[in-house]
């Protein structure tokens, strides 16, 4: 290690989220250990599906226990307002200010640019809740995902729902979220397809909005009588979309990825809930890490939120995993050990693999479905075919 992994240091979180960050001049971090910079969404739509409070409680549970190699890791937070133009600013400070690793929002227009940029200088980009395969497809060097890929949950909630009967599909497109709402469903088609299914219409929606009956209408008039809708959707919309079908007498099974996965989608939903089956990344069973990392991070007075607080934890644990395997806190070192991770042990997943996945690692995934009120696992994949980014 060169000296600046060999300087013990205080413990520094620097939770700098900025109303106004491009006014702040940044000032070079005094780290000697390892830096993680963090261009989150802490305010704005796609706040719920990123984790601030996720990263830093791992960060504190593995300082408290003597660091990475003896050092301890210093966490710098920057807010990119769910916005990809201020991401890209965040992530030039974060940069400018040595972090060795950055971890990114979730989506892909604001992940691309932070893998560009940070290219250049051999520092890796882990997504915390984005995934979009585009992403790793777009960086292939130094850009990783730490949950599953979109690719893979569709074809999870293909599997499903073929299994469960369905064979008559709908799909829901957006174009406003990255390519998370749009290609998402592509992916699910791809997958229906292959197993006997049929995809009979594609209905257009924009996220935000109060009422879908235009769209429940339309899917309703469909000649091809689908007979479940796919759609990758985030809450609240998702609670909107199911509660307009049982509000409208249609009792038509949703199909989802993770962006139903936050509790508030049950409030929202109402009765419609009953209608929705998704795909995520893990659940907090009883004697699981991530159960255990939720008491832990509870007690310490974090906020748990949704599964992407255990994602957060999680991508701070590829981090470490990889630095320990380097013997180096240098991003481009502990970027060469993140591809050759293989059957890590995870907090959300028991085993994640990133060797030979192209950035996209490999994990199950676990179907959920809403039961007297509760998110209840009914199913876990590792699909058998997945479509290609």
């Amino acid at each position: 290690m060169s000296n600046k992994h060999l300087t013990s240091k205080t413990t520094t979180f620097l939770a700098a989220v900025l109303a106004g960050s491009a006014m702040i001049a940044p000032t070079a971090s005094s780290a000697e250990g390892l830096v993680i910079g963090y261009a989150a969404a802490v305010t704005g739509g796609l706040a719920p599906y990123d984790s601030p409070d996720g990263v830093s409680c791992r960060v504190d549970q593995i300082n408290e226990a003597g660091g990475i190699n003896g050092e301890s890791i210093e966490l710098i937070i920057r807010d990119t307002k769910s916005d990809p133009v201020a991401a890209a600013n965040v992530t030039q400070q974060l940069l400018d200010l040595g972090a060795d690793v950055l971890l990114g929002p979730p989506t892909d227009d604001g992940l691309i640019p932070m893998g560009q940029m940070a290219m250049a200088r051999g520092v890796p980009v882990l997504a915390v809740g984005a995934t979009q395969p585009a992403f790793p497809v777009a960086s292939p060097d130094n850009g990783f995902l730490v949950p599953y890929g979109d690719n893979a949950a569709a074809a999870a909630a293909a599997e499903h729902a073929y299994a469960s009967g369905h064979r008559k599909a709908v799909l829901m497109i957006a174009h406003d979220v990255g390519a998370y709402s749009s290609v998402t469903p592509e992916y699910f088609a791809q997958a229906f397809e292959r197993l006997g299914g049929e995809i009979v219409g594609r209905v257009n929606y924009h996220h935000g909005l109060a009422d879908y009956t235009p769209q429940v209408t339309e899917i309703r008039n469909l000649p091809g009588e689908p007979d479940m809708i796919f759609a990758a959707i985030l809450v609240p919309d998702a609670g909107v979309l199911v509660r307009t079908l049982k509000s409208s007498g249609v009792e038509m099974a949703v199909y989802g990825t993770d962006g139903f996965d936050d509790p508030s989608f049950i409030e929202v939903a109402g009765s419609g809930a009953s209608l929705a089956s998704f795909t995520t990344h893990g659940f907090p069973s009883d004697g699981t890490r991530l159960k255990e990392f939720y008491e832990d991070c509870t007690a310490r007075g974090y906020d748990v939120q949704n599964i992407f607080f255990g994602l957060g934890g999680e991508a701070v644990e590829v981090i470490k995993t990889a630095a320990e395997a380097a013997g180096s806190f240098e991003g481009a070192e502990i970027k060469e050990a993140i591809k050759e991770i293989e059957g890590m042990e995870g907090i959300v997943a028991d085993s994640i693999t990133f060797k030979d996945q192209g950035g996209v690692p490999l994990k199950s995934m676990v179907i959920i479905q809403v039961k007297d009120g509760a998110f209840t696992p009914v199913d876990s994949i590792v699909p058998s075919w997945v479509a290609a980014p």
